[in-house]
């Protein structure tokens, strides 16, 4: 290539670099090479209140919570009499059916007789005749394996003091209802199930009790004490120290069938169907003040009229709840519960239901703009 050529083609590659950079640096002066900032603001969440109907449907109220096995405390063994030992006829790890003799005792005669006192001639009577000693069975309250059994021939024995104890090799399952939550055990539950971690699939449990907080007889968290066992075996000893929670939680106790392979102190899940009803009133539990028996909801009429209403509730699973009266089919409610101005923020205006000189609230049960009052339920909804 001749030298001119060459010299030609060189600057032709330099006049292109230098237009490329100058384009570049002409766009970025005129804004080309950055947009233009959006004029218009960014879309904003719609976080007010949205009317919806109300509609009939299903609830099924279940409640499932953490749960530990526990084998049945042993049943005591011991003697109706007191008295001496006069034999024993089991040991220790026998299995002993309900009413077997384990041993007997020999009660303390009433007169072992002395010879009687002189007669009028001076002979003395002859010996009373010693009465038969009269001997009792200690029997097994409960079938099982015989257990602590340490008496011996002759030991005397009383009956504020068991001889033994029988294991029946029974377990239960108990799971600690949170207090939130005791107002879901509604009447008595409908059905157990259990789940063991790592063991076999679920399978129905029979409940046995429940304790403080619910009632047996159908009320709804009524306080005081807890359901009695409701094992229907009519063995003594089937319940031992079951329910009766108290404080702040209740416990659910129930029966793992004997067909199951499990052990003392394993974990698993116990899911509680409390209630359930069909073709019912059903409403959001966010657009409720209140969660159980008695709470308020914003009507909108047909003239577009909003109107706080009283209504009763029935069971609830969490999410829905039933309203038993104050509602009907169609009509018209807000999507978040009513504000109660008794739990408005201290210096928020309110219409007489809060006293301007109580103590700033930390938040918890705040029901103004910071509080989240609007958003959710005064009441923390239950599972």
């Amino acid at each position: 290539m001749p030298r001119w050529a060459n010299r030609l083609v060189k600057a032709g590659i330099i006049a292109a670099v230098l237009a490329t950079v100058g384009g570049t640096g002409w766009l970025a002066g005129h804004g080309a090479a950055s947009p233009e900032r959006p004029t218009d603001d960014l879309p904003v969440a719609d976080l007010s209140p949205k009317p919806i109907t109300v509609t009939k449907g299903e609830i099924v109220s279940r409640l499932t919570v953490d749960a530990v096995v526990r084998a049945d405390p042993s049943t005591p063994v011991r003697s109706t009499k007191q008295g001496a030992v006069a034999a024993v006829y089991r040991k220790n790890g026998q299995k002993v059916t309900k009413g077997q003799t384990i041993l007997t005792v020999k009660l303390p005669s009433a007169d072992e007789g002395d010879g009687g006192d002189p007669g009028q001639d001076g002979t003395a009577k002859k010996p009373a005749k010693k009465p038969k000693a009269k001997i009792v069975s200690v029997t097994a309250p409960v079938s099982g394996t015989l257990t602590g059994l340490n008496a011996a021939v002759g030991q005397d024995i009383n009956p504020s003091e068991p001889v033994a104890q029988i294991d029946r090799g029974r377990f239960q399952a108990v799971a600690t209802i949170a207090g939130k939550e005791v107002y879901r055990l509604y009447n008595k539950p409908e059905e157990v199930k259990l789940a063991i971690d790592h063991g076999p699939s679920p399978f129905r449990c029979k409940l046995l009790a429940y304790g403080a907080g619910a009632s047996d007889k159908g009320g709804k968290g009524s306080s005081g004490g807890g359901g009695g066992p409701q094992d229907g075996g009519g063995d003594s000893g089937d319940g031992g120290d079951q329910g009766g929670g108290g404080g702040d939680n209740v416990e659910v106790t129930c029966r793992i069938p004997s067909s199951e392979r499990v052990f003392a102190g394993i974990r698993g899940k116990m899911a509680i169907t409390t209630d359930s009803v069909h073709d019912a009133v059903v409403v959001p539990l966010s657009a409720v003040l209140g969660e159980n028996d008695k709470g308020r909801v914003t009507v909108i009429g047909d003239d577009g009229k909003r109107e706080i209403r009283k209504v009763t509730l029935g069971i609830n699973d969490g999410k829905q709840v039933e309203v038993t009266d104050g509602l009907s089919e169609g009509d018209k409610i807000l999507d978040r519960a009513p504000d109660d101005p008794s739990f408005d923020a201290p210096g928020k205006p309110d219409d007489g239901g809060g006293d301007g000189d109580s103590p700033p609230d930390d938040g918890g049960m705040d029901g103004g703009d910071g509080g989240g009052g609007g958003d959710a339920p005064v009441m923390v909804p239950s599972g």
